[in-house]
């Protein structure tokens, strides 16, 4: 399944998150990025838990959904989820976990995305992996899923919510630890990107300027 999606997570992954956002909200930069967006850019991954009806159990939410993917993709991953907890209630052993963002030719054709991916990890624990990496684990991950008689696929392991399905075994890059919501740092990722290649232009500028006005003033 995509990382870039509505999930129900771990509580390590929640305050992990949370601890993150500690760090990075505290950053200059990260905050003139947010006052400059006037709160669009770098919104806080983490919702406050919701706890069930009888109060016992609380659920930790992420807000993965990237809105430049299109109402589509949003609509064939949810069908993908429904179809599994489906087959599970029914007595089906499922594997749908989570992928990480990966840099597979459909993603990085639109340079938008190619940009804001290399700009990404600046976001800790933020990664984009290579296709053949992200097959290799998900294809693992599988294999252990429908040899594992404690995997969360197995409908003999009781869930308290049907979406807790894809809570265990979830490879996906950081995005459910990462302190900001997915489709809040893509113009920022863009930027670090820019600002990261166009560093070294800009320190010859500056060396060439100054080397011509010692040359000058040698006059």
């Amino acid at each position: 399944c995509t990382p870039t999606d509505l999930h129900l997570v771990p509580k390590e992954a929640y305050d992990a998150s949370n601890a993150n956002y500690s760090d990075y909200s505290k950053r200059l930069f990260c905050i003139f990025m947010n006052l400059l967006s006037q709160g669009k850019f770098l919104r806080k991954n983490m919702r406050k838990p919701v706890a069930d009806k009888t109060k016992s159990t609380e659920y930790y939410i992420v807000d993965g959904v990237s809105v430049a993917q299109g109402p589509n993709y949003i609509l064939a991953k949810r069908l993908q989820h429904w179809r599994a907890i489906i087959a599970n209630s029914k007595g089906c052993i499922v594997s749908s976990n989570i992928a990480p963002s990966t840099s597979t030719k459909s993603v990085v054709q639109n340079r938008t995305f190619a940009w804001a991916y290399e700009g990404m990890p600046y976001f800790k624990p933020y990664e984009i992996f290579a296709p053949e990496t992200s097959n290799a684990v998900m294809s693992a991950i599988l294999f252990a899923d429908l040899s594992d008689p404690k995997s969360g696929g197995n409908p003999k392991n009781k869930l308290s919510n049907p979406n807790q399905l894809f809570s265990s075994g979830g490879f996906h890059g950081g995005t459910w630890r990462c302190a900001y919501m997915v489709d809040s740092i893509g113009e920022t990722s863009v930027l670090i990107y820019f600002s990261r290649i166009g560093a070294p232009y800009v320190a010859v500028g500056v060396a060439a300027v100054a080397i011509a006005a010692k040359a000058m003033g040698a006059f």
